[in-house]
C-alpha cells in the first residue's frame, strides 16, 4: 500500500501516469515508488525516448492504414451524396459545434485546421449549394454565425449515420493498434 492508501501495483492507481516524453504507460512501479519522475518513465529520463521496436512500427502502420481506409470510405460516401469531402467536414463541424451560439468563420477555421480565408471560400461554395446560411452575430456585427439549411441537415444526417456505423466496425482495429503501441501486452512481448 502507498502512503495515500492505494495499492501502487493496482492498474487503477498507476494507469493515469503516462510518460510525457513517449506517451507510454510505464510498468507498475515497485511498491511505494512513484510511477514517474518529473513526468517521464525510466526509459525516457534525460530526454531519451526509447527506440521503436518492430511491434511499434507494425502498430503505427496498422493505425495509419485503418485511418486511411476510414478516410477513403468517408470521402467516397460524401461524393456519392453529392458533396465534396470538405463540404462534408464543414457540415459536420457546424452540426457538431458545442458552443452556445452557432460557430463563426474563425471557429470553423480552427476546427477544420484551415486558414480563415480558405474557410470563407469553402463557406461561399457551401452557401451557393444551399447547404449553409450566414447570419450576422447580433452581439458583434463584424462576426458571422453559420448554420445549416434544411438540405444541409438532411444530407449530413444520412452521411453521419453511415459514418457512425463505419467507426463502430473500425473500433476494434484502431483499439488493437493503440493497445499494441502502448505495450499493454506486457514488457516481455514488446521487444
Amino acid at each position: 500500500m502507498a502512503d495515500d492508501g492505494t495499492d501502487a501495483g493496482d492498474p487503477a492507481c498507476w494507469l493515469e501516469a503516462v510518460c510525457e516524453a513517449c506517451g507510454r504507460i510505464p510498468d507498475p512501479p515497485p511498491s511505494g515508488a512513484a510511477p514517474l519522475i518529473e513526468g517521464s518513465c525510466a526509459d525516457c529520463r534525460g530526454g531519451v525516448t526509447p527506440p521503436l521496436t518492430d511491434a511499434d512500427y507494425r502498430s503505427l502502420a496498422e493505425f495509419r492504414a485503418a485511418l486511411r481506409v476510414f478516410l477513403h470510405t468517408s470521402e467516397t460516401a460524401a461524393r456519392d451524396a453529392g458533396l465534396t469531402p470538405n463540404q462534408h467536414q464543414l457540415l459536420l463541424a457546424i452540426r457538431g459545434w458545442s458552443g452556445g451560439a452557432p460557430p463563426s468563420v474563425s471557429d470553423l477555421a480552427e476546427r477544420l485546421q484551415l486558414q480563415v480565408h480558405s474557410t470563407g471560400e469553402l463557406l461561399a461554395r457551401a452557401e451557393e449549394a444551399g447547404l449553409v446560411v450566414r447570419n450576422q452575430d447580433p452581439g458583434d456585427g463584424r462576426r458571422q454565425r453559420i448554420e445549416l439549411t434544411r438540405d444541409g441537415v438532411d444530407r449530413l444526417a444520412a452521411l453521419s449515420a453511415f459514418h457512425r456505423d463505419e467507426l463502430r466496425s473500425l473500433r476494434r482495429r484502431l483499439v488493437a493498434a493503440l493497445t499494441d503501441l502502448d505495450g499493454l501486452e506486457g514488457p516481455d512481448e514488446r521487444r
